[in-house]
């Protein structure tokens, strides 16, 4: 299938992509606009698919090697790797196509796509290592790369390091817990991809950017909740009072149109 080519860039506004093993990809931009793709389905999937491949090598391990049985488990085996990969392709291909039109929504002219490639040099125990393992950034980034040329967006990478144990607001530097980054020194509080996507300005254009007051978040399509939302950002380095997040409206997965929140 051909892929159409856009013939300019769509404008001149930046943007930053933070990579991540639970959300697949965090943008920010220099014009306060934000979204998160979630990439929890192409991690069940793979716990799945690693779930699937135990059990049939428990049975296969009873059996004789090259006998009718073992060779029946081993073609299940290499159906159930074919498979998975199938899902996880298509979710990681409709992830990235999110990211992309996104920036081509909001007239992104250059893109930084952040490398974790330092992430797995730390040692985090057996089971956390094994997700890292498993965690294929760079074809998140190669999508990311491709589809971004068909757009005429230029994109380049760079190192992370640092980008998301700093307070954008303070600089304060922490190592956060859990998906919500609450700076100790001046109580601010945002999501943890976030900040490490507005830190990424800093890094690769060279000035800081605001922390976005919003966010769009995208889930997996086909999944039980298939609507998304977007959520207001708690500022609390610009009021003494802790703001709380509402839910301000509901964003489509698939149209990304707007609706009502009943």
């Amino acid at each position: 299938m051909q892929i159409p080519q856009a013939e300019e860039a769509p404008g001149t506004v930046q943007a930053t992509v933070d990579l991540g093993e639970i959300h697949l990809a965090a943008v920010t931009t220099n014009t306060g606009k934000a979204m998160i793709v979630t990439g929890r389905g192409i991690r069940s999937l793979k716990r799945q698919r690693t779930k699937q491949l135990g059990q049939l090598a428990k049975k296969q391990s009873r059996c004789k090697k090259s006998s009718r049985r073992w060779k029946k488990l081993q073609r299940a085996k290499n159906k159930q790797c074919r498979r998975a990969e199938r899902r996880i392709r298509d979710l990681r291909h409709k992830a990235t196509r999110n990211v992309i039109n996104f920036c081509v929504e909001h007239q992104v002219g250059t893109l930084f796509i952040g490398n974790p490639h330092s992430v797995r040099d730390k040692k985090s125990g057996r089971h956390h290592n094994q997700r890292l393992a498993l965690w294929e950034y760079g074809r998140d980034i190669d999508y990311l790369t491709h589809k971004s040329k068909a757009a005429h967006i230029m994109s380049f990478t760079g190192s992370e390091r640092g980008t998301s144990s700093q307070c954008p607001v303070c600089g304060h530097r922490h190592k956060p817990k859990g998906r919500n980054w609450v700076c100790r020194h001046c109580q601010f509080s945002g999501h943890r991809d976030l900040v490490g996507s507005v830190n990424m300005h800093q890094l690769s254009f060279g000035f800081q950017v605001k922390f976005p007051q919003s966010f769009t978040y995208l889930r997996p399509p086909g999944s039980s909740r298939r609507s998304s939302r977007r959520a207001d950002t708690p500022q609390r380095c610009l009021s003494k009072e802790p703001a709380q997040p509402r839910i301000a409206d509901t964003v489509s997965s698939e149209t990304g149109q707007t609706g009502d929140v009943a």
